[in-house]
């Protein structure tokens, strides 16, 4: 099995947790973060551009919630990319790409509503809205604001496609499930990850990914086995290539995430049509295939 060598491991802050890209690439969890979130977005405006947003929800240790935008001229990531941190609860800041386009950003999470307690991404009584040049770009959320906005620019925003979405949690269990979308306007998946050390510390462990409930990734010794890749044929047959690396969680290397490294990282990518063989970590993404990163943490 051909083994993968996946992203690096440098510490982050809170407007670093936003610096995710298309690719998957991400460092650490930053010590002070409980989740964070980040999905990545590419909007094709009227005029032509296009504009890649991507958007980073974190909860802290203490339970505070947190968001952060960043914005690149085109859908390809850029480390120079400047990220914002949304630091009230309501507001509108003006902002421009360095491309020169104008970008205008209005939210309100200040009766947002969550999934649980540890989730950094709200769920409904919220909205986010992103305006590029006087066109409505990206609208999240729902409510009478949201709906507003969507009237006011006539779009609802829809018109922007998820790329990727990196999700970063730190727990006593090494254990995650997810939803999503490997394609625009494809069906809903859901995506368990699970890693455990066995009993006492002295057992050879075990990694688990599962798509709607059917295991399409096992390794049993996962001291010989913390790095790898499975392809899968979903039902609906999409074809999604499986990764994982968990070196860093297994061997316990320092360095970030509660001396973990980066953790347990799980990637899921769907594959591009026409694409016939499995991405690798060092080559540029086909455009078409949503990518999925999960990283989990011990705390």
């Amino acid at each position: 099995m051909r083994e993968l060598s996946c992203f690096g491991d440098s510490s982050v802050g809170i407007a670093a947790a936003a610096a995710g890209d298309s690719g998957g690439g991400g460092g650490a969890l930053d010590r002070s973060l409980q989740a964070a979130t980040t999905t990545v977005y590419g909007a094709s405006l009227h005029s032509g551009k296009e504009l890649l947003i991507r958007v980073t929800w974190t909860r802290s240790a203490a339970g505070a919630t947190g968001l952060a935008v960043a914005f690149d001229d085109a859908l390809s990531p850029s480390s120079r990319c400047a990220h914002h941190v949304l630091h009230k609860k309501r507001g509108s800041r003006s902002l421009a790409t360095a491309a020169g386009t104008a970008v205008g950003v209005h939210w309100d999470t200040a009766e947002a509503t969550y999934a649980s307690g540890s989730s950094p991404e709200p769920t409904g009584d919220y909205y986010l809205a992103v305006v590029a040049d006087a066109e409505l770009a990206l609208l999240l959320g729902e409510g009478g604001a949201a709906r507003d906005l969507s009237r006011r620019f006539g779009d609802d925003g829809g018109g922007a496609v998820v790329l990727s979405r990196r999700e970063q949690l730190r727990g006593a269990a090494t254990a995650h499930t997810t939803r999503c979308r490997f394609r625009e306007g494809g069906a809903e998946h859901e995506v368990a990850v699970h890693a455990t050390r066995g009993g006492g510390g002295g057992g050879e462990g075990e990694v688990r990914v599962s798509i709607d409930g059917k295991r399409v990734a096992e390794v049993r010794r996962v001291g010989w086995g913390f790095r790898g890749n499975r392809a899968a044929v979903l039902a609906d047959g999409e074809v999604v290539d499986v990764m994982w690396d968990v070196h860093d969680w297994w061997f316990g290397r320092g360095g970030g995430g509660g001396g973990a490294g980066a953790g347990a990282q799980f990637m899921v990518r769907a594959r591009a049509e026409k694409e016939g063989r499995l991405w690798m970590a060092d080559q540029p993404p086909a455009r078409g295939g949503f990518f999925l990163h999960v990283q989990c943490y011990r705390r």
